[in-house]
C-alpha cells in the first residue's frame, strides 16, 4: 500500500483519537533541543521513572508499575521571543542592491525589532495496566513530543509598505505550527522477581505543518518593483501525513526500590524521512497560485539513560540524559506531489526534472544535541513529595540556518514542584519550569541569501533571545 493511501485511511481514525490534543495544544515551543518538546510530568518524566510517562520515555519502565492507572497532564507555557534584524541582513537582488540600500523605505520596512508572546497548552493523556498479572504490562498514550508554534506580534510598520506590519521576521515566519502527534501503544514484560523488564512501543504519528510567510518570486526581501508597484506577497502551506515510530527499552529496579535504572532508544518517525501532503497557496500582486505539494523532512532518533537512587531515608536523587541525533534534520523541502527533493550542496537542484519538482528547499543542517538533568525528590510526609532539578540542553540549530521559526540556543532549566497522594488511588502533581535561552548573535553567519534557488531565502541574520516559563499540572488515578 502506498504511504499516502495509508495516511488517508488512518488519519480519520487517529485524528478522532487525538481530537483533544489537536484542539487544545497547537503546541508550545521546544522545551528541549530543536523541536523536541518532551517535558511531560516535570521531573516525573524520565527513562527510569515507573509511571504513565514511561509510554514515551521508556516503555520498559512500565514493569515497575502495578494496577491500572489513568494519567492526565497539562502544561501551560508562556513563551517570549525577540528578534532584531539589522541592515547587514538585507537581501535585495544584485541588480538593485545599491539603489535599495540607499532607500530608507526599503531599509525601514525590513529592519528593526520583532516580538512574540504566546500562551500555549500541551496535554498528555494515557492509561496503563498490569491486567492483574505479575509479568505483563501494557498501555496507550497520546501526546506531542515534537512541535513548535509561533505567532509574531504585528505593529504599525511603514505606512508606504503595508506588508511591513507583519514585522522584519516575516520573510521566514509570520505565524505557523509544526506538530508530531503520537498515539503510542506500549508493552513491557517483567522477568520473574528479578526487577528487570524489557519493553517496546509503536506509535502511529500524525504530522502536521501550517505556516504563513512573506515571499517574492525572486526570493529577495524587496517590497516593490523599480516602478513602485507592490512586489511582496504571502505564501501559506498546510500539509498532513501519518508515519510510524517505534521505541525499545530496558529497566531494572532493586528489590527495595532504592535503585532504578532505565535506558531507551526511540527511532526516527517514519524510520527516516517523513512526508506530508497538502497545499501551497501563494498570493502575489500578479495573482494567486495553488499547488498540490509534499512537505519532506527527517526527525531525529533519541537515546535516553537515567538512574534514581535513595542515599538517605526520604531523599531520592535522579539523573538522566539524552542524545538527540538532529544531524538527520538536513532540510525542510516543499516538492510537487510525489516528487523528490534532490539538491546540491549549494542549494541548486541536481538537474533534469528536479528543476520543476522542487518548489522550495529550506536548508537546516542541524547539529546533534544532548541534555543532562539532575534533581532530587524529598518525602516530606508519606503523602507529600517536594523536589526540583537543574538541567541543560545544547543547541541543535546552527547560526547559518537559524531563523524566526527555529529559535534555539544553549538552554538552562530550573524546575521546582511537588506531588501529593490525596488517597491511595489518587495523586496530584504540579511543577514550574523556567527555561533560559542564551542570546544568539549570528554576526553574518547566516547563509540563506548565499544559496542558489530553490534554496535561497532572505537572510535571517540578527540577534535572537527567548525564554519560556511553564506550569505543569498532572493527575494519576490507580484502581
Amino acid at each position: 500500500m502506498r504511504p499516502n493511501t495509508l495516511a488517508r485511511r488512518l488519519a480519520p481514525l487517529l485524528l478522532g483519537a487525538t481530537a483533544f490534543t489537536a484542539a487544545t495544544a497547537p503546541c508550545r515551543d521546544a522545551a528541549a533541543s530543536g523541536y523536541l518538546t518532551a517535558r511531560f510530568g516535570g521531573d516525573q518524566g524520565g527513562p527510569m521513572m515507573a509511571n504513565g510517562y514511561a509510554l514515551y520515555f521508556n516503555p520498559a519502565a512500565l514493569g515497575g508499575t502495578t494496577g491500572t492507572t489513568i494519567t492526565g497532564d497539562l502544561s501551560l507555557a508562556l513563551r517570549y521571543a525577540h528578534y532584531k534584524r539589522g541592515a547587514d541582513a538585507l537581501s535585495p537582488t544584485p541588480n538593485n542592491r545599491d539603489r535599495l540600500l540607499a532607500d530608507q523605505k526599503y531599509v525601514s520596512a525590513n529592519t528593526g525589532n520583532a516580538n512574540l508572546l504566546n500562551l500555549l497548552a500541551l496535554p498528555f493523556a494515557g492509561v496503563h495496566t498490569d491486567f492483574g498479572t505479575k509479568n505483563l504490562r501494557a498501555g496507550y498514550a497520546v501526546y506531542v513530543p515534537f512541535g513548535g508554534l509561533a505567532t509574531w506580534d504585528r505593529d504599525r510598520g511603514i505606512p508606504e509598505a503595508p506588508g511591513s506590519a507583519d514585522g522584519p521576521q516575516r520573510w521566514h515566519n509570520i505565524s505557523g505550527q509544526i506538530l508530531a502527534i503520537y498515539n503510542t501503544f506500549g508493552l513491557a514484560y517483567v522477568f520473574g522477581d528479578s526487577g528487570f523488564s524489557l519493553g517496546a512501543s509503536v506509535s502511529p504519528v500524525i504530522h502536521h505543518v501550517a505556516t504563513v510567510r512573506a515571499r517574492t518570486a525572486d526570493d529577495s526581501d524587496e517590497i516593490e518593483f523599480p516602478n513602485g508597484s507592490l512586489k511582496e506577497g504571502r505564501s501559506y502551506l498546510d500539509a498532513t501525513g501519518v508515519n510510524l515510530q517505534a521505541t525499545a527499552g530496558a529497566y531494572w529496579q532493586s528489590r527495595s526500590g532504592d535503585l532504578r535504572i532505565g535506558a531507551s532508544y526511540l527511532s526516527q518517525p517514519g524510520f527516516g524521512e517523513t512526508r506530508m501532503s497538502g497545499k501551497l497557496e501563494g498570493r502575489t500582486p500578479a495573482g494567486d497560485v495553488k499547488q498540490d505539494i509534499d512537505f519532506v523532512q527527517s526527525y531525529p532518533d533519541i537515546i535516553r539513560l537515567g538512574v534514581a537512587f535513595t542515599p538517605l531515608q526520604r531523599l531520592e536523587v535522579r539523573m538522566d540524559g539524552e542524545f538527540v541525533r538532529w544531524s538527520t534534520f538536513e532540510r525542510q523541502c516543499v516538492v510537487l506531489r510525489n516528487k523528490e527533493c534532490n539538491v546540491n550542496p549549494d542549494g541548486s537542484p541536481t538537474g533534469g526534472s528536479a528543476n520543476q519538482d522542487i518548489v522550495l528547499n529550506i536548508p537546516r543542517n542541524w547539529n546533534n544535541a544532548f541534555g543532562y538533568r539532575a534533581g532530587v525528590g524529598y518525602a516530606v510526609t508519606e503523602a507529600l513529595e517536594l523536589g526540583g532539578s537543574l538541567s541543560f540542553t545544547t543547541s541543535a540549530v546552527p547560526k547559518s540556518t537559524i531563523d524566526a521559526s527555529t529559535i534555539d540556543s544553549f538552554r538552562l532549566y530550573g524546575n521546582v514542584g511537588g506531588r501529593y497522594n490525596v488517597t491511595k488511588k489518587l495523586a496530584l502533581g504540579a511543577n514550574y519550569t523556567h527555561i533560559y535561552f542564551l542570546p544568539v548573535n549570528t554576526r553574518g553567519a547566516n547563509q540563506f541569501d548565499t544559496l542558489q534557488k530553490p534554496s535561497q531565502s532572505p537572510s535571517s541574520d540578527g540577534k535572537y533571545t527567548s525564554q519560556i516559563g511553564f506550569l505543569n499540572l498532572n493527575v494519576a488515578y490507580t484502581f
